[in-house]
């Protein structure tokens, strides 16, 4: 029950400060897992951290499973340009942290890696490129360019570090028409809908397509992951969001 697909419930609200809440639930086990989104934002630099873990009968299941995913940046012309962006795991006392640093001077991102033991670090990797260049991370994509999917149609193509590991592809989709009538119908909310593909074994459900809706606002209000494994959908869905000014 691998809680992150929850990271992509990010939140776009421009020049504000918020903070979103969604619960998570898993087929036949019911609520597995609670999430916090939250975005501070000014004029000149941001920050957003992801949390989310495990919760009842999955804890013990997974270890008190906490996933923390965090970007950190500039705002430049209007938009996200990330320069941090942190994968933290942890479970049973053992922390896996990776870090990645982009230099969009000279298009790269590097990646390093660090363990931890009961608190103690137990490895250490040697910074490296990765393979690709993307000038988003996965949280700043979707802020980034959720305004714009609004009037566009069919499937969009992206990069974002922390999507597919050779690549960073991300492919979007704009349902239109029955298979836009469908998601209205799995989804029972009113606003945006897309579909998100992030290649990872993660995320791999029977198709391998995470549905999300978001409001006016942009925030994501429900997010479904549809016949994981064998025990049904995994769904996401907003319970609480603070906007401050």
């Amino acid at each position: 029950m691998r809680i992150v697909l929850i990271a992509l419930l990010a939140i776009a609200l421009w020049g504000k400060s918020i903070e979103a809440e969604y619960k998570v639930e898993y087929g036949v086990f019911g609520r597995v897992a609670k999430s916090i989104a939250k975005l501070d934002q000014n004029q000149t630099n941001y920050k957003i951290e992801i949390v989310a873990q495990a919760t009842g009968f999955a804890k013990v299941l997974t270890g008190n499973r906490k996933e923390i995913y965090e970007s950190s940046g500039k705002v430049v012309n209007g938009k996200l340009v990330p320069i941090h962006f942190v994968k933290k795991r942890s479970r049973r006392g053992k922390v896996s942290i990776k870090f990645f640093d982009f230099d969009h001077g000279r298009k790269k991102v590097y990646v390093h890696k660090e363990i931890y033991k009961n608190g103690k670090l137990i490895a250490k990797s040697k910074p490296s490129a990765l393979p690709y260049y993307a000038k988003n991370d996965l949280l700043t994509l979707y802020f980034n360019i959720i305004d714009t999917l609004r009037s566009k149609s069919g499937p969009q193509l992206f990069h974002a570090v922390g999507a597919d590991r050779k690549t960073g592809r991300v492919d979007i989709i704009i349902p239109t028409g029955k298979e836009l009538e469908k998601l209205q119908h799995l989804l029972k909310e009113e606003g945006f809908y897309f579909i998100a593909i992030i290649h990872q074994k993660i995320f791999a459900s029977k198709d391998g397509k995470l549905f999300i809706v978001a409001g006016k606002d942009g925030i994501a209000k429900k997010a479904v992951l549809k016949d994981v494994i064998m025990f049904g959908d995994i769904v996401g869905k907003l319970v609480r969001k603070q906007v401050r000014e």
